[in-house]
């Protein structure tokens, strides 16, 4: 067991830093800064071996944690409600490829290149990196009993979280590449290029439903209440009853589909390549607005939603009216998370990140 405790590398900036956004400016659109720190990209300890031109390459909102990896592999995992560093480690070496973390438990896993990653981030823990014997073709997913993970060859290899033994795979009809997967203690689900949406046991290779869309599915999955949203490349988002695979609804973007829906409660949200970013009605699917503009959802307050356009503006949507209030200067930011979570928006510049949420009337 690897024990890292690695707090020197995120500090609080010295009060001479400005913020990345103005308190002027937030407060006069009814936001303030919760905190901002940053994070050390290429310390001086370890420039043998990550990059002198490191950057942010992306921001995962996964729970109460914020993960952010650098273009030389380094992940951050941030306490996202304090800004504290709670966990760093080099998951790879540069330009193999990192997929998206998974957590269950209090346990977070992570593929990196060909090995799987576990820890306590509570407790800034690396609890193993074992090396796994198959090439990974997406993120994993994970319940109580079974990491799992889509291989290149097709086939979904389901392990042992406790000695990461594969106990068995499992493949679509069709012989086409699974693109995504997510898990819970009673259901695991996988979509694939060929359009194939599987539902089977968490436990055996035993189908529950399957569904079909016309075209690949390659954006990732996203469950919510017990419902599941599909974004297809056959420019539909489908929502669909995660228990027996009923389509609920289908609402045709004109676009093709290639991220993945963001689930915020009574709106979903869904970015089109050439159209921009519409808001949904969750229960009707519906559209509430579409801004040609809009690149990804930052957050949602009741009935507002904080939206990156291009150009860095923040919009701030008004979805019962179905229009924009007004705008945010974001000039400085060179990457966001988008949060489905709450209503705390997080931007970074550079190195610095920076949590801000609604004033409270």
């Amino acid at each position: 067991m690897l024990w890292l405790f690695v707090f020197v590398f995120l500090a609080a900036l010295p009060s001479s830093c400005g913020a990345i956004v103005s308190e002027k400016l937030l407060n006069q659109a009814g936001l303030r800064t919760v905190w901002q720190n940053a994070v050390a990209l290429n310390p001086p300890s370890q420039r043998l071996w990550r990059s002198p031109k490191e950057k942010v390459q992306r921001i995962t909102i996964l729970g109460n944690y914020l993960y952010i990896l650098t273009n030389s592999n380094y992940l951050f995992c941030l306490d996202r409600n304090t800004g504290r560093l709670s966990f760093a480690t080099s998951a790879a070496a540069p330009k193999l490829p990192v997929f998206e973390p998974a957590d269950y438990g209090g346990i977070t896993y992570l593929i990196a290149a060909d090995d799987i990653i576990a820890a306590d981030i509570e407790k800034g823990a690396e609890l193993y990196r074992n090396r796994i014997s198959f090439s990974v073709a997406a993120s994993a997913a994970v319940n109580g009993s079974f990491l799992y993970v889509p291989g290149t060859d097709r086939c979904l290899h389901i392990l042992d979280t406790s000695d990461r033994l594969e106990i068995f795979r499992a493949s679509a009809d069709n012989p086409s590449a699974i693109t995504s997967v997510l898990a819970t203690d009673k259901y695991v689900i996988f979509a694939t290029e060929g359009g194939d949406v599987m539902c089977m046991s968490p436990s055996e290779p035993r189908r529950l439903w399957q569904f079909n869309a016309v075209g690949a599915v390659t954006a990732p999955l996203v469950m919510s209440q017990n419902h599941l949203y599909i974004s297809s490349r056959d420019t539909n988002l489908y929502k669909l009853d995660v228990g027996n695979g009923n389509l609920l609804w289908q609402f045709r973007s004109g676009s093709v589909l290639t991220t993945p829906a963001r689930a915020a409660g009574a709106a979903v949200y869904q970015y089109a390549r050439n159209k921009g970013l519409y808001a949904i009605d969750a229960n009707s699917g519906k559209q509430l607005w579409l801004l040609p503009a809009g690149l990804d959802l930052l957050a949602q307050d009741g009935s507002t939603a904080y939206v990156f356009e291009k150009n860095n503006i923040c919009a701030v949507m008004d979805n019962q009216k179905a229009k924009k209030i007004y705008t945010i200067n974001f000039a400085p930011v060179t990457m966001f998370a988008a949060n489905v979570y709450d209503n705390k928006i997080y931007i970074m510049e550079d190195k610095n990140i920076s949590c801000i949420e609604p004033i409270k009337k």
